[in-house]
């Protein structure tokens, strides 16, 4: 992995997890429960990381903004959300094999699908962690999974299709070297 590819890396993981948590910290999401945080993480950091993964260009990439991000949430104890990034990071590892980095619709597809499995994968990890999995009858499970999956699906994708203008135009004026 390239020097550039490794700061980026470091610099836009960072950035994400800072922005998530002045966002966090300003809403108080971290109050209200882990159903608000992946509102709060699926909109300026997400955009952060989409365009740092545009700028890294790189493959292995996204396991390296995960690695880094999953270890900054680990570090502050939102320990739902460390297998969440796993998770969704290493599905969208694969997925930047196939359809690359940079194009619109390379953008718009690793963007939905991280955001959308970060969304309801801390949702599920939440429910288990606030102890509703069990208690709550599985039929108002299922409709709040569907619920949030809908929202987060449709979410993520417009921060991709502001991640992809972002980021075009961080590469093509020169501020962000690929």
């Amino acid at each position: 992995m390239k020097r550039r590819t490794i700061i980026y890396g470091v610099i836009f993981s960072i950035a994400s997890y800072a922005a998530a948590a002045v966002l966090a910290l300003g809403i108080g999401a971290y109050v209200l429960s882990s159903f608000a945080d992946p509102i709060v993480t699926l909109t300026v950091p997400l955009i952060l990381i989409s365009i740092g993964l545009q700028a890294m260009n790189e493959k292995f990439s996204v396991l390296l903004l995960t690695l880094i991000n999953a270890a900054l949430y680990a570090a502050t104890g939102l320990l739902f959300m460390v297998p969440t990034l796993i998770i969704a990071g290493v599905v969208d590892e694969v997925i930047t094999w196939f359809v690359g980095y940079r194009s619109f619709r390379a953008v718009l597809i690793n963007t939905t699908v991280v955001g959308t499995l970060a969304g309801i994968l801390s949702v599920v990890f939440g429910i288990i962690m606030v102890k509703l999995y069990g208690v709550t009858p599985f039929n108002d499970l299922m409709l709040a999974y569907i619920v949030f999956t809908v929202i987060y699906l449709i979410e993520s994708a417009i921060m991709g299709i502001i991640s992809y203008k972002l980021g075009s135009y961080l590469l093509k004026s020169g501020i962000i070297k690929g």
